[in-house]
């Protein structure tokens, strides 16, 4: 029952092993052996990690996803499964990660088995191709959680609860928080009246809070009536939005929630944060915002 996801962006290759890179590794296993589990967000915003180690964290969780697609790529084009050796030039990453990955990989109890290795060398000796397919298809392969920071906002349509339509246009000209969330998402519970309470506090600083509401497109099952209560139980009252795939996929195919974009007037992303976050953290990051939109 290892949870975790996990790595990126095609980069050049590292020759060695970096510094942050080895104490990230140890930093994972430590938490397989002590908690049976690693849960990627934690290790995210963990305090114990420098920016150059949470930047890695956030590599290896794009790379997670993209190791499947590799998989099957490589196979289709070359009838060979890539070695280990392989896997990490193309990754830009020392043998070391690509081991842990697919070792978290088979251990995890959400993902389907997507091959089988030789216990000896642990090597791939052969691809489940539908299990790849399928997972390509409902996870994605274009996961990005590096790199938003003062990037432009990626252009969505989307409709609100009530009916109407909401675009990335929509947002230029005020300061803003998007809030991708799915009812019933323990975090997104106790992190949504944190978020009423500043749309309410800064409104009259032309901040906005809006919430893009994930369950459709994660085929929950959850109906209209149910959303509806939820937001009256909890007492939110800031705009909420569905989320559809096209947009999921330009926001870098959301896989932890919550997650949350601070966008910028000029609809730059000032600040992107993923999981549950404090009041205290919120508070200064909207602070920020506003101060740097002046």
């Amino acid at each position: 029952m290892k949870q975790i996801a996990f790595v990126l962006f095609m980069m050049a290759p590292l020759l060695s092993q970096s510094t942050g890179e080895r104490r990230v590794l140890e930093r994972v296993q430590e938490m397989m052996e002590q908690d049976g589990r690693v849960t990627f967000s934690d290790l995210y915003n963990s305090e114990e990690l420098s920016r150059e180690e949470k930047s890695f964290v956030g590599r290896l969780y794009e790379i997670f996803f993209q190791i499947p697609a590799f998989l099957k790529a490589e196979y289709e084009s070359t009838q060979k499964i890539p070695t280990m050796q392989e896997m990490a030039a193309s990754f830009g990453m020392t043998p070391q990660s690509v081991t842990l990955l697919l070792s978290v990989m088979e251990s995890d109890a959400r993902m389907p088995t997507l091959f089988d290795r030789n216990p000896a060398t642990g090597e791939i000796e052969s691809l489940r191709l539908d299990q790849i397919e399928s997972f390509i298809t409902h996870r994605g392969t274009g996961v990005k959680v590096t790199q938003w920071e003062l990037q432009p906002l990626p252009q969505f349509q989307l409709t609100r609860f009530q009916g109407e339509p909401l675009s990335n246009g929509d947002l230029v000209g005020k300061n803003v928080l998007l809030y991708f969330w799915f009812t019933g998402c323990p975090p997104c519970v106790r992190i949504a009246p944190i978020l009423e309470d500043l749309n309410n506090r800064y409104s009259s600083a032309n901040f906005q809070v809006i919430g893009i509401n994930a369950d459709r497109v994660l085929e929950l099952g959850t109906t209209d009536q149910e959303r509806d209560a939820y937001l009256r139980n909890h007492h939110l009252n800031f705009i909420n939005a569905h989320l559809n795939s096209a947009a999921r996929n330009a926001f870098g195919t959301i896989q932890v929630f919550p997650t949350l974009f601070y966008v910028s007037p000029d609809g730059t992303i000032f600040r992107h944060l993923i999981n549950f976050q404090s009041r205290e953290t919120l508070d200064q990051v909207t602070q920020e915002l506003l101060a740097d939109s002046q």
